[in-house]
């Protein structure tokens, strides 16, 4: 049997449960030993998970315990780091295990609880290894009271959230365990998984939350005093452990101050071959900061308090174009219907010579100073809008941020996305849980982006679900790049209405003339669509509603901004469409309109086209009076 047909089995008992929020699989039917039934004949209080199954969970391997003859191994290793790792339980299914009894386990609004349980392998004489999933005295109290609820010959199913170190745990009565041809039971003590990869990031469970640790530059007689204590307080055969703890709590502090652990050793007047211990734990922090074996270490509680501060994460987030022609309101829609806090959001504007450097970001020298004072020439990753906002969005869950492109297609955008193309798929609402929806489908490999969002090169590089990405893009622009169909489709195309009904400004006067700015605007948007003069749709090169800003429709801006346009744009191929015949070049068309003291539009128009002008305004303002 394989996934596929795993998971069918699991949706069809647990009838909620989605295939695609999963890549693996764990099914144990619980012999007494296993739960925490009274009248049990064990002390056992641990769920043994041996074989195959083993491999559900990360767990930490010291090499005093395991690489080692079996009557050699140092049995305080054995628990001396304890991975910890979070189940969600779920109302409606403790709500079916509880019956009678009651469990006092609280949720959270969406009906669930994060819990945190303990793992550790356990090596067994002349036997394999297994996993000793729960340690009731280090595990979240409300997975203890889970597992009060289940019995023998109950079935625990766990299911592994897909690339993430996190789980479903569901409790299944034995009288429960199929529906019609589905068993349960042909899972058990079996494993399941999806050539999948879970990259685990250590270094947020292995900070040091001690500010009198983290905000003080010891000496080392003020280090070697702290170690004596410890080793002298430290209970009966656990002073070499207490050095090893020391070593990781303190070494941040004694790398970057490249103190030796030997000196150190000698000023807590310790036994100088001690010196080995601490090195040893020196090394252990390195590869916690490097996360060199991509495991967390955590407490129990180490989930639950992230989700506190953090918040939840939004959802939803898009990938959103806005078109429409130059001036119909696009960068003001975004301002209006999406997001207008500069803390939120980041611009940029796309052109001919913008890269992909410039966008995600670049190797740059630097000067810096090194310990001793003195300046250093450096290389370091400067990062460009898109990765600043990806690393804001992803330190934030709780808010929607925006990363917001002016003039798409200005600029080579396939180009300038590069690999980050591939992030445009998102995750959708009809084949992904709620709390996925809007983050990227896929995740790249970037070892500068990862570095520096995550602080892990090897992490995968999604967009999160709450940063969305705006783009405008004028249709008229002429000399732009195209946009090919795969780039397109990944956006939520929209085009912004040219609707001058609809705007106040439309009811400005031209400064020097009888016509508004809505009229003026209206009977030549018309004339250019019946014109058909460009092999460019001729619709592109329509005026927009705020094409023109109030200031500019003066009398010695609106030829320049305006008329300008018209004659090298719009009706770039017959001007004599709408300027009259005294109008020869451009530079007429200006000079007559400003130094005109009659009507000016009157001066510079063909008469059939202001009289169109003139006949529209009195029909407004018929329409005006009748309301």
């Amino acid at each position: 049997m394989n996934f596929v047909e795993a998971i069918r089995v699991i949706k069809n008992i647990i009838l909620q449960c989605s295939a695609n929020e999963y890549d693996g699989i764990l099914v144990k039917r619980l012999e007494a030993s296993n739960t925490l039934d009274e009248g049990r004949t064990t002390n056992q209080t641990h769920i043994a998970i041996s074989g195959e199954q083993m491999n559900m969970f990360p767990y930490l391997m010291a090499d005093g315990y395991f690489n080692c003859d079996y009557s050699e191994k140092d049995e305080q290793l054995k628990k001396y780091f304890i991975t910890q790792i979070p189940l969600y339980i779920y109302q409606d299914n403790i709500s079916y295990l509880e019956a009678d009894e009651k469990s006092g386990i609280i949720f959270d609004e969406n009906k669930k609880s994060c819990v945190c349980a303990s793992v550790v392998r356990s090596r067994r004489k002349e036997q394999a290894d297994q996993v000793q999933l729960s340690l009731i005295t280090s595990d979240d109290v409300d997975f203890v009271k889970f597992r009060k609820l289940l019995h023998t010959g109950d079935f625990l199913v766990i299911l592994k959230h897909k690339e993430r170190l996190s789980y479903d745990c569901i409790g299944i009565r034995a009288a429960d365990e199929n529906n019609g041809e589905y068993h349960l039971s042909v899972l058990n003590n079996k494993f399941y998984k999806l050539p999948t990869n879970t990259k685990v990031d250590i270094k947020k469970y292995i900070k040091i939350k001690d500010s009198k640790v983290e905000n003080r530059n010891f000496t080392i007689p003020e280090l070697g005093n702290i170690l004596k204590k410890m080793y002298s307080n430290a209970e009966n055969k656990m002073q070499v452990a207490s050095i090893h703890i020391f070593g990781i709590k303190y070494g941040k502090n004694i790398i970057q101050k490249a103190f030796k652990s030997l000196d150190i050793v000698k000023a807590a007047g310790i036994n100088e071959s001690y010196s080995t211990e601490l090195q040893k734990a020196l090394n252990i922090y390195r590869c916690l900061e490097q996360n060199s074996y991509g495991i967390y270490i955590s407490d129990e509680n180490a989930i639950k308090e992230e989700k506190e501060v953090l918040g939840e994460r939004k959802t939803g987030a898009e990938n959103i174009l806005l078109y429409g022609v130059p001036g119909s309101g696009k960068s003001h829609e975004i301002k209006t219907k999406y997001c207008n806090d500069e803390k939120m959001m980041e611009r940029v504007v796309f052109h001919p010579d913008y890269t992909y450097s410039d966008f995600v970001g670049q190797i740059l020298p630097r000067v810096e100073k090194d310990k001793d004072g003195n300046e250093k020439l450096k290389y370091v990753f400067t990062p460009g809008p898109f990765t600043r906002m990806l690393k804001k969005a992803q330190e934030d869950p709780s808010n929607h941020y925006y990363l917001v492109i002016e003039e798409l297609n200005r600029g080579n955008a396939p180009a300038i996305f590069g690999e980050i193309f591939q992030l445009l798929d998102r995750k959708d609402e009809d084949e992904f849980p709620a709390e996925e929806v809007g983050e990227s489908e896929y995740g790249i490999s970037n070892y500068d982006v990862a570095k520096e969002v995550y602080g892990d090169e090897n992490h995968p590089v999604r967009i999160p679900s709450n940063m969305n990405i705006l783009a405008t893009m004028n249709t008229a622009d002429q000399n732009v790049f195209t946009l090919d169909t795969a780039f397109l489709r990944r956006w939520s195309t929209r085009q912004i209405e040219n609707n001058f009904e609809k705007s106040e400004h439309s009811k400005d006067m031209i400064d020097g003339t009888k016509v508004s700015w809505g009229t003026f605007a209206t009977v030549i948007n018309d004339m250019i669509i019946d014109s058909n003069t460009d092999m460019v749709s001729s619709a592109d090169k329509r005026l927009g509603i705020y094409f023109a800003k109030k200031k500019e429709l003066d009398a010695d801006k609106f030829s320049e901004k305006v008329l300008k346009h018209l004659w090298d744009n719009a009706f770039r191929m017959d001007p004599t469409v709408i300027f009259n015949e005294s109008c020869k070049s451009l530079e007429d068309v200006v000079s007559k309109y400003e130094t005109s003291e009659a009507d000016k539009l009157e001066s510079v128009l063909r008469t059939e086209v202001y009289e169109k002008m003139l006949l529209k305004m009195k029909q407004r303002n018929i329409e005006n009076d009748e309301k």
